[in-house]
């Protein structure tokens, strides 16, 4: 899988910097580097946001006020924020 982001010029250089000093100066470092700093982002977050077995039950109905006065598009806009508010 590839994922691509788009870092801040001194970010990018600083991590690049620290993993090529931890993994070497060879081919697979920044992947490396990359995974772990996933491993341990998600790792983090994860024990901030509880485990959900379906997000749909979730917000079934919690919405249903604005049934016909937004698009899907806008709810699901709502949707997130009610959720990021809920557990930030």
């Amino acid at each position: 899988m590839v994922l691509k982001v788009e870092l801040e010029k001194e970010l990018e250089y600083k991590f690049r910097e620290v993993a090529m000093k931890k993994y070497g100066y060879q081919k697979g470092s920044i992947q490396k580097a990359t995974k772990e700093a996933l491993n341990s982002w998600v790792n983090q977050q994860s024990t901030k946001i509880p485990k959900v077995e379906d997000p749909f039950k979730l917000v079934e109905g919690i919405l249903s006020h604005l049934k016909g006065k937004k698009t899907s598009v806008q709810l699901q806009h709502e949707a997130k924020d009610l959720w990021a508010k809920k557990y930030s």
